[in-house]
């Protein structure tokens, strides 16, 4: 977590916003990077716990800083991204129950019209898969697919070395 972040999470008097928003904006694109980082950082671990306290967050953070394409054209959407990264995620809280959260998660993305391969994340938590599934469904195509599935059964099998030889 960076200390941008977490001062940012601190802000509460018009005058203390003011003087961050200051002294961001002097810090520039390095220092907006960082808190964007920050921003989906705590996305990747938010659970049910958090959606309220993460939207306060980004309200926030559009008020403050409404003009992103001022540190850098590529943020121009930011907050409109995150927001729907947030909503994405969230919308898969409300579908999976509480109680059937907990265990390994993965995240599967492919386009079966496609020759490139399946992305498969495994060994995920539930809060990481969500970030992860949200994430991908930001930029999905039409023929894509994308699935979070809970893992029930894991084999692994591991190769084996070569005694004696040297490589």
């Amino acid at each position: 977590m960076s200390k941008w972040f977490d001062d940012f999470k601190k802000l509460t008097t018009k005058e203390e916003k003011k003087v961050y928003k200051q002294t961001v904006e002097q810090g520039g694109f390095a220092v907006f990077n960082e808190l964007i980082r920050s921003f989906h950082e705590e996305l990747k671990k938010l659970d049910e716990n958090g959606f309220e306290q993460m939207q306060d967050w980004i309200e926030l953070g559009k008020e403050l800083f409404p003009e992103l394409y001022r540190f850098s054209p590529t943020w121009e959407y930011f907050w409109d991204e995150i927001t729907q990264l947030y909503q994405n995620k969230q919308e898969f809280y409300q579908i999976v129950p509480k109680e059937e959260r907990d265990g390994e998660w993965q995240v599967l993305f492919d386009n079966p019209f496609s020759t490139e391969g399946i992305v498969c994340h495994t060994d995920k938590n539930f809060a990481e898969a969500t970030y992860l599934a949200a994430k991908y469904q930001l930029s999905m195509k039409k023929a894509e697919i994308l699935k979070l599935q809970k893992v029930s059964n894991t084999i692994i099998k591991r190769g084996k070395y070569f005694d004696g030889i040297t490589f």
